[in-house]
């Protein structure tokens, strides 16, 4: 019932942002030739979909997210546990993490396409840089802030290495490692568009791309709409997973 109640807050708030919006266009308070009405911004979705463009672009850059996102899901993961875990691990890998993390997924674009050239590599790369460092950061601050007195009680209590890792350090990170992991998924469909403007040759940012060169700014916006609702979509799934996995944790969300 309250998950119930948060969508129609959140499907209210999105009707009423897109009501406000056309108005203002038919007000012509918003020039519609710079900034597509959302009914004309419809009718061009609709269009892509229907001539097979919308799909076809938004299929490759949901790969490329996904294949980046799993990548630094597993590498991020990995090294974030073993830093909040082992001290001797983290005075070696977090200086370079830390030098590493402020450099923008944009300035590593010329060389992505040196290293692995035009196309779904580059992308890759460039989503995996961008996720990794949250995921990273949320798996090591989740370690350092565990609760000594749970690894105490499992070692009283003749536990395994193992077994701490799997039923005590796993479980008491969840609350602060899936907001990172959110996190990280929206940063990497930013550093999708990014890479798919000038390294690709398909998907949602090239569409944009390509649509803007020839001024279809209904195009161009309807690229940024199925950018939006396909991230909204993924966020929330991954917001019903965290409410399943940690269901026993405190929520501040209504």
């Amino acid at each position: 019932m309250k998950i119930n109640v948060v969508m129609q807050r959140n499907a209210t708030g999105l009707m009423l942002f897109l009501v406000i919006w056309q108005v203002l266009c038919e007000l012509e308070v918003i020039n519609p030739v710079m900034l597509p009405s959302p009914l004309h911004v419809i009718e061009a979705l609709w269009i892509m979909l229907l001539d097979g463009t919308l799909m076809t672009n938004l299929g490759a850059s949901l790969m490329r997210v996904g294949v980046g996102y799993m990548v630094a899901l597993v590498i991020g993961l990995a090294l974030g546990f073993l830093c909040g875990w082992v001290r001797k691990a983290s005075d070696f890998i977090r200086p370079v993490v830390e030098a590493l993390r402020p450099i923008p997924p944009l300035a590593w674009v010329p060389i992505a396409i040196l290293w692995f050239g035009l196309g779904d590599a580059s992308a890759y790369f460039l989503v995996f840089l961008g996720c990794v460092f949250p995921i990273f950061f949320g798996a090591f601050t989740a370690v350092r802030g565990m609760d000594k007195n749970q690894l105490n009680a499992a070692h009283c209590l003749g536990a395994s290495q193992w077994m701490i890792l799997r039923d005590v350090l796993v479980p008491a990170s969840l609350p602060i490692l899936m907001p990172s992991l959110r996190l990280a998924l929206g940063i990497g469909w930013m550093c999708v568009v990014t890479a798919e403007l000038i390294a690709a040759q398909t998907g949602l940012g090239y569409l944009i791309q390509q649509s803007r060169m020839v001024f279809q700014i209904q195009n161009v916006v309807a690229g940024m709409a199925a950018i939006g609702f396909i991230g909204f979509l993924m966020s929330a799934v991954l917001e019903r997973v965290e409410r399943r996995l940690i269901a026993w944790a405190p929520s501040e969300r209504p």
